[in-house]
């Protein structure tokens, strides 16, 4: 069940979100990347922009993977266009909804990589956040973490987490607003990370 808050969250906000849909692939990947430019970099080899949005829009059409619109919410705004998304799942899924990525770049790209796991499970875990440059600082990300949490919470998941890099703190604090708690630090692609979660009722 929601609770009181979240709902009152849910009904101020400045713009609609929703999931997302196959036909969305249009504009959130290139969205998409922002939050995880460095890690798909790695994943193709090399750092063409182009080529890592094509990446990810072959898999956000996809089901069954990370990246797929079946995982991803969109924020829309007043004008009818994708401002943001946000992609997350079921923690205990990530290993099987890996294979299909790393099998790909393996036989795309010739990159063995397995990297590490980068949640722990048994939580709602939040793999990417981006709002588009139009729409930031106008609490685009705050309300795609409430509307995730809540529906994070009706799923009757305990917890929600996510990954923050040490050297973004700016996020960090938006996370800690909105009432995460900072738990391990977990490595991840030559980088270091804070898990975040926020526990649910």
């Amino acid at each position: 069940m929601i609770n009181f808050v979240f709902i009152q969250q849910i009904m101020n906000m400045s713009c609609k979100i929703r999931k997302a849909q196959e036909s969305d692939a249009h504009s959130v990947p290139e969205i998409m990347l922002q939050a995880m430019e460095d890690i798909i970099f790695q994943f193709i080899q090399n750092e063409d922009r182009t080529e890592a949005i094509l990446f990810l829009t072959q898999f956000f059409g996809q089901k069954g993977n990370l990246y797929s619109y079946e995982n991803t919410f969109v924020a829309i705004d007043a004008h009818e266009n994708i401002v943001g998304s946000l992609t997350g799942y079921d923690a205990d899924e990530f290993v099987k909804l890996r294979e299909p990525i790393l099998a790909y770049i393996k036989e795309r790209y010739g990159n063995p990589m397995v990297p590490e796991v980068e949640t722990v499970g048994n939580e709602f875990y939040i793999d990417s956040i981006a709002v588009a440059a139009i729409a930031r600082g106008k609490g685009v990300g705050t309300e795609l973490l409430q509307f995730a949490i809540a529906q994070a919470q009706q799923q009757d998941f305990k917890q929600v987490g996510l990954l923050v890099d040490l050297e973004n703190p700016g996020a960090q604090k938006l996370y800690e607003r909105i009432g995460f708690k900072l738990g391990k630090k977990t490595a991840l692609v030559g980088g270091v990370y804070n898990h975040m979660y926020i526990q649910l009722p």
